[in-house]
């Protein structure tokens, strides 16, 4: 008789890139596991029960609470090391935690940017936030979510550049994601890692706004990168 697997609990909102990247990687390594959503208006009182910081996604696993996607991928790394999440090399493996601190850390907020403070995208994207909320909050969202989301980037720094800043940075971040890419096809080594799986999931929500899937499309090796990465970290048949 083979041994019980405990299923992983993954604790999430759908549409933020740190959930989709939780969700690759547990696809990448074949591991079961329960998505349960988390309601934007419940998220002060839920998530903080889970990571103080207030952060999904948040994974339960053997009665442990791991959150953070940069520490659940290092608990699932450890966990279940095969397929190899992290190069073995260590200057690849360095590289690939630059990439994915940039893919956090910078390119999250462009993202955020262009789903949720350009009229015509937040439009779109702001009632697939509020998906599972009741009715009150699916009214209150579009008035309310665009001003908090520009008073974060503007805090961070992107928020207070012009539109036309915003798009030249985001081409000038894919066309490194296109240098990188010149000769191969991963970010880093020889086989997908975390460095893409961060990138690809914060590029898929810039790719989700009008004007980033044109500056993804006018790069194919970027795009075919894209469609590479969504293979290797799709959901099993």
């Amino acid at each position: 008789m083979g041994e019980e697997r405990s299923v992983i609990r993954l604790y999430q909102f759908e549409i933020s890139p740190f959930c989709d990247k939780v969700r690759r990687i547990l696809h990448m390594k074949g591991q079961p596991y329960e998505a349960v959503e988390v309601p934007l208006s419940r998220a002060g009182r839920d998530v903080r029960g889970l990571n103080p910081a207030g952060k999904l996604p948040a994974i339960e696993h053997e009665g442990r609470v791991v959150a953070d996607s940069t520490d659940i991928a290092h608990y699932l790394e450890e966990r279940f090391p095969e397929p190899a999440l992290l190069p073995r090399d260590p200057r690849e493996r360095a590289l690939c935690h630059v990439l994915e601190d940039w893919a956090d850390e910078s390119l999250y907020f462009y993202e955020m940017r262009l789903r949720f403070t350009f009229p015509h995208n937040a439009r779109r994207w702001i009632p697939r936030l509020v998906a599972h909320d009741p009715g009150w909050m699916k009214g209150l969202a579009p008035l309310v979510l665009p001003r908090m989301m520009r008073r974060l980037t503007r805090v961070q720094g992107v928020g207070r550049k012009s539109r036309e800043q915003v798009l030249a940075d985001v081409a000038r971040h894919l066309d490194a994601v296109d240098a990188l890419l010149a000769g191969s096809e991963w970010l880093v080594g020889g086989a997908v890692s975390l460095a893409d799986i961060a990138v690809f999931a914060q590029l898929f929500c810039v790719r989700g706004a009008d004007e980033g899937a044109e500056l993804v499309e006018a790069r194919p090796a970027v795009a075919a990168w894209m469609e590479r990465v969504e293979r290797a970290t799709a959901p099993p048949a």
